[in-house]
């Protein structure tokens, strides 16, 4: 059972990924929906998705969970226009730490902010990042991205927000 902890909502660790444009007049559509929580990671194939289950929807509104991540207001946005998913709290770990160590910081991205703030080595292979996450059968690389891209947000999101 998932839980608030000490009174305050649960991080869940959220990042979307979409097949690469390489035009400025495109943008393509969400692919991959992860998230992960409490020891859980969830790789969803949105584009794959004959329907989008209600329990997603639901999880994704619930008041009772805080979604992280770098710029995860725009993934948030991204998925609001596309699925039309609502999520009901946010927290960019990027703008967190940087208002909680004022100076310290410029522009980091998840990579920094996991091995500055958690000590954990993210790889961010370019030739992982820029694959084609519309296939059908993601491949264990991708899958293997997708998990540690939403467990670092969780594990920076938790430090951030719930051990201060």
């Amino acid at each position: 059972m998932l839980t608030k902890y000490a009174g305050k909502q649960a991080v869940v660790g959220l990042d979307i990924e979409w097949r690469p444009n390489f035009s400025p007049y495109s943008n393509n559509k969400t692919a991959t929906l992860q998230l992960y929580i409490d020891y859980m990671c969830l790789i969803v194939q949105l584009l794959h998705l004959d329907q989008i289950p209600q329990t997603l929807k639901n999880f994704l509104a619930n008041p009772n969970f805080i979604f992280v991540g770098v710029e995860v207001g725009e993934d948030i946005l991204k998925l609001k226009n596309e699925y039309g998913f609502v999520c009901s709290n946010k927290a960019d770990i990027r703008d967190v730490a940087k208002n909680k160590w004022p100076g310290r910081y410029s522009l980091p991205g998840l990579k920094d902010l996991a091995s500055d703030i958690c000590g954990l080595s993210v790889p961010k292979p370019q030739h992982i990042s820029m694959s084609n996450w519309e296939a059908m059968d993601l491949s264990i690389s991708q899958v293997e991205y997708a998990c540690i891209d939403a467990y670092a947000s969780y594990k920076i999101g938790h430090k951030l927000l719930m051990e201060s």
